[in-house]
């Protein structure tokens, strides 16, 4: 593979180099500048679903909205993080979002930052999810169980099994927990637990088919919190296994 080819633009009046390939989103967080987003993880590909990374750019007498964690970093390209219409369109967005999971504390601060009035969303507080996808590409691209997917299309969108059937996929590893950006626990609660291994079987350690240690076998039914092994992994790892140890559970089929 030949050397990535480097990039000239400039962000909010700066000038700044990049990689061919990079994301404006990569770039603009590397190089300080603050753009929210709730469904962008530097270790997962890009979908642009929550819409939140908005930005304007514009190259010779045309300017657009594109969203900046799936827009690649170009030659000669303007790029504005701060608008009027930026702030209005995330406004907006703020506000859809608020109307799935208004009682997530994320979504609130969002609403304080870009004055959009939640009003009567937070006191019904009907869902906890914003379908940012986090979820479904961790389980697939990081763990490599594909145990959860998006089910319907359009209102009817939900989280849920692959084809609406219970799995022996889902190895209860905790990364779309993990990945959560507004810790919507009633939504994964309901699809681990549907997922999660039945029978009177042995039931491996999920650290075990993360491929961390061999032959570790679960006494308490995937009741993680109970769990000596868990405490001691979590202290001393600091964080998800998943990203911390990367290759590991995608290797272990080979």
């Amino acid at each position: 593979m030949g050397e990535r080819v480097p990039v000239l633009l400039r962000i909010d009046g700066r000038e700044v180099r990049a990689q061919a390939g990079e994301s404006l989103l990569q770039v603009a967080r590397r190089e300080g500048f603050a753009i929210p987003s709730l469904c962008w993880h530097e270790r997962l590909s890009s979908y642009g679903a929550c819409r939140l990374c908005l930005v304007e750019i514009k190259r010779g007498k045309k300017s657009r909205l594109v969203t900046s964690c799936d827009f690649p970093a170009m030659d000669g390209i303007e790029v504005a993080t701060d608008t009027e219409q930026v702030q209005a369109r995330r406004r907006t967005v703020v506000q859809l979002l608020a109307a799935m999971a208004p009682g997530a504390p994320e979504i609130q601060r969002l609403a304080l930052a870009y004055g959009a009035d939640l009003g009567p969303l937070v006191a019904d507080a009907g869902g906890d999810c914003i379908l940012c996808g986090l979820c479904v590409r961790v389980c697939r691209e990081m763990v490599g169980a594909n145990a959860v997917e998006f089910q319907n299309r359009g209102g009817g969108k939900i989280l849920g099994a692959p084809w609406g059937e219970p799995s022996e996929r889902c190895i209860s590893c905790g990364a779309c927990a993990a990945v959560c950006p507004v810790n919507a626990r009633r939504t994964l609660a309901g699809v681990i637990r549907r997922l999660r291994h039945e029978g009177t079987g042995e039931h491996p350690c999920r650290y075990t088919l993360l491929g961390l240690f061999s032959d570790g076998v679960c006494a308490n039914r995937y009741e993680c919190e109970r769990c000596e092994v868990e405490q001691r992994m979590r202290d001393g790892l600091r964080g998800h296994p998943v990203f911390l140890l990367p290759g590991a559970a995608r290797d272990r089929d080979g």
